[in-house]
């Protein structure tokens, strides 16, 4: 872990200078060691100089880690990359809140980001699971690297068994948010996916590093700090913006109509020349949507309450009538249903099904239906193109 007074002594060590340690000086007292006190008094002020110039960032509160170093106010460089995280899940269950962590641009990379997380998840109880006890996988900015697939000669060592190729990511290769391939930007969105947890992480925020304050208490970093649980227990929509609302009933609609066009193939069955023909798309399979059936089943709740205030904004791809089948099909599923928020309340229940509904509604919202292209059109193999081709001019034509 390095602290904040690193950066300031390589900038410092780059403009030629060497800061001493004014405690060192203030010990001496005999003529001698006069020159060397107003040497290291007029270096020093260089420094706060320096330090003075970077524009102040609020950092909250930290969640710290005793194994993390303290980083000396006195000293500010380089950037703070805050990130939220969301969905956290281990073996154990969800959190009950969401996260920010706040890392160095030059010091820390993506792994910082897991090796803070695992540490959370330790301390709030979710996972018994090192980060090194299962494979994952951390997506970042469309790029996908891979954790576990080579492995140290020795704990503790810098040896590996082979060079990190361009997706390894671990302690000997940990992604440094310097060295990524592209600038960061805020907005960025990342996924953790492994045996042991998953969650969605963005980056919130870029800030320069505070400046030096004698008011403000030392910080460390990784710096780990709670997001504010504002969802309510009760089956209602407070749990998303007005814009939001519209913006899922516009794009329910614009599904709805999807669903109602030949947007997709079929395979034709002895039809000659033809391989495929136009059809209406098929809805995909139930994945997320159960477990937030099955928290608000589990806790009693109505499916028509839930879906005019929860599961219409979190399912823009489905209809009241599908959702309605599904819902009372799982009520009947019981070896799927009882591992649906066991253990929790049932307002707990309904908090962390509107969570997992909010975190869905805003993936949604970014998806747009596309009418899907033939299923030949890009193959290797030039007599399927051709088929492909024979379809398209049957299509047109008709």
């Amino acid at each position: 872990m390095v602290t904040r007074a690193d950066d300031v002594n390589t900038a410092a060590a780059a403009n030629g200078k060497t800061v001493s340690n004014a405690a060192a000086v203030a010990v001496g007292s005999t003529s001698d060691n006069a020159s060397r006190a107003i040497i290291a008094s007029t270096t020093a002020q260089g420094a706060a100089t320096t330090a003075s110039s970077i524009t102040e960032a609020v950092v909250p509160a930290a969640v710290t880690n005793e194994e993390n170093e303290i980083v000396d106010d006195s000293a500010g460089a380089g950037k703070v990359f805050r990130f939220v995280i969301t969905n956290l899940q281990g073996g154990k269950g969800h959190a009950k809140n969401d996260y920010r962590i706040d890392l160095l641009q030059s010091k820390h990379g993506l792994y910082e980001i897991a090796e803070t997380v695992f540490d959370i998840m330790d301390k709030e109880k979710l996972t018994t699971d090192y980060i090194y006890s299962h494979l994952w996988n951390m997506t970042f900015n469309k790029k996908v690297y891979k954790n576990g697939w080579r492995r140290q000669i020795m704990p503790e060592s810098d040896e590996w068994d082979r060079p990190a190729n361009s997706t390894d990511i671990d302690q000997g290769e940990p992604r440094l948010f310097s060295g990524l391939d592209a600038p960061l930007e805020n907005g960025q969105k990342g996924k953790f996916s492994g045996e042991s947890a998953s969650f969605d992480f963005v980056l919130e925020s870029i800030a320069d590093m505070p400046a030096a304050s004698k008011d403000k208490p030392a910080v460390t970093y990784p710096h780990v700090s709670k997001v504010a649980n504002k969802i309510s227990t009760k089956v209602e929509d407070d749990w998303l913006t007005p814009s939001q609302k519209s913006q899922c009933n516009k794009l329910s609609d614009t599904w709805r109509k999807f669903y109602s066009g030949n947007n997709s193939w079929k395979r034709v069955r002895n039809s000659g020349d033809r391989a495929f023909t136009r059809a209406k798309p098929s809805a995909p399979m139930w994945g997320d949507e159960l477990q937030i059936m099955g928290l608000l089943i589990n806790a009693d709740c109505k499916f028509k309450k839930c879906w005019t205030n929860i599961m219409q904004y979190a399912f823009v791809d489905r209809t009241e009538s599908a959702c309605s089948m599904r819902w009372y099909q799982l009520k009947k599923e019981d070896y799927r249903l009882k591992w649906y928020g066991k253990g929790k309340s049932a307002a707990a229940k309904i908090t962390l099904a509107k969570r997992l509904a909010k975190s869905m509604m805003k993936v949604q919202l970014e998806l747009k239906p596309k009418r899907e292209r033939h299923p030949y059109a890009n193959a290797p193999e030039k007599v399927l193109r051709e088929y492909a081709e024979r379809d398209l001019e049957y299509e047109r034509g008709y």
